[in-house]
């Protein structure tokens, strides 16, 4: 008989999509997974009621639900929902956040990949956060008179990359006579920041700024779509509630592994000249499963135990980091892990601004930003 283990506690939300195709007797959240972990995001759009209900019965414990607000499928052409059917969707679902209906300021995808587009100018990036602002007051107001119990969920999303974006996203908030002071009376869920670069020191900028205005005053604060590790070591350093990204999952799709030595390389399980033992890692999943009998007998099924797999390594991870002590957190991560100058930079500036003040720290380092920030592309 297969032994359970229990729910692992992590900042981390994996991000589920019925495209991946997993095999019923392995979705972390229900009774009869390899481990259980209750978190998920589901892409508003492609799940049902009846679905969430479905995974609801076969749980043990509270399903904490995050869904989409919908907002990237209108650019993506694939949604035909509004502030308030988006609304109206998250609440039938049962979200545990309800996030304002957003449009990310990106546009025109990149030929030749579906899911990478390309960020707006400044002064289109604007536009889009003016109407992101009025349409989310709208929100707020509807939920605060018609459904108060799920006002108390309801999140704003700040879109930009860069520090004067996230001060911009204040400004227009301040036409609206919400500042931070009085931020929870409007966005009580919290805040959701859509950071959407690949430079981690701008990363590393949102989330300390993230940290000094919300997280300090005990408001939830998520991160859209940071699954790689050296964010993760970013985002826990400054304490930033709970992030979601698909990263997890990606190994359904080319039999990609986390390795259970070297978090840093993956490792490729392909289908020829399989060298792996059958445990090759001890985790709950690949320590019942035997690799090399699945190439022989149905090999689809690789990925799909990889996709566990790298969750469950994910979430380890999750679980280390946050385990170090903030005053300690840069020394136990260097004894830890080999990182790259610019992992180790954001670190050094996360121990600047607890030495100094944000300010101070953002013009020490902000000189180390790429230079190419107009051309940014934004993965999704």
């Amino acid at each position: 008989m297969q032994i359970k283990i229990p729910k692992l506690e992590s900042r981390y939300i994996p991000v589920y999509s019925v495209n991946f195709a997993l095999t019923n007797d392995i979705h972390w959240w229900k009774n009869n997974s390899p481990f259980y972990y209750p978190n998920v995001l589901f892409n508003l759009m492609t799940i049902s009621k009846e679905q969430i209900e479905s995974a609801r019965q076969n749980m043990n414990g509270e399903l904490f639900l995050l869904t989409d607000s919908g907002g990237f499928q209108v650019i993506s052409g694939t949604c035909n929902l509004d502030w308030k059917s988006s609304l109206l969707k998250q609440i039938e679902l049962g979200a545990s956040k309800i996030f304002a209906f957003d449009i990310p300021p990106v546009s025109k995808k990149v030929q030749g990949n579906t899911h990478q587009f390309v960020t707006m100018s400044k002064n289109e990036t604007e536009d889009i956060i003016k109407k992101n602002i009025e349409v989310a007051v709208m929100q707020s107001d509807y939920l605060k008179e018609n459904y108060p119990e799920e006002f108390k969920k309801f999140c704003y999303i700040f879109h930009g990359s860069s520090i004067h974006m996230f001060k911009y996203n204040l400004k227009i908030l301040k036409e609206y006579n919400i500042d931070l002071d009085n931020y929870s009376n409007y966005f009580p869920g919290g805040a959701v920041f859509g950071v959407k670069d690949n430079d981690l020191l701008r990363i590393a900028f949102n989330a300390r700024m993230a940290y000094d205005k919300f997280i300090k005053k005990g408001i939830y604060v998520h991160f859209l779509g940071m699954g790689s590790f050296y964010k993760m070591v970013i985002l826990i350093r400054n304490k930033i509630t709970t992030f979601d990204s698909s990263s997890a999952l990606q190994g359904a799709r080319v039999n990609t592994a986390i390795n259970p030595i070297d978090y840093k390389n993956t490792i490729s399980l392909g289908t020829e000249n399989f060298e792996y033992n059958k445990n090759f890692c001890n985790c709950p999943v690949c320590s019942t499963v035997d690799y090399n009998k699945l190439v022989k007998e149905n090999p689809t099924l690789i990925g799909r135990y990889l996709t566990v797999h790298n969750l469950w390594q994910m979430l380890n991870q999750n679980i280390l980091l946050d385990s170090f002590p903030l005053d300690k957190y840069t020394k136990k991560c260097n004894e830890a892990f080999n990182f790259p100058d610019n992992v180790k930079l954001c670190l050094d500036f996360c121990d600047e601004c607890d030495k100094i003040c944000f300010d101070l720290a953002y013009n020490k380092y902000k000189h180390y930003l790429k230079k190419d920030e107009s051309k940014q592309k934004s993965l999704f």
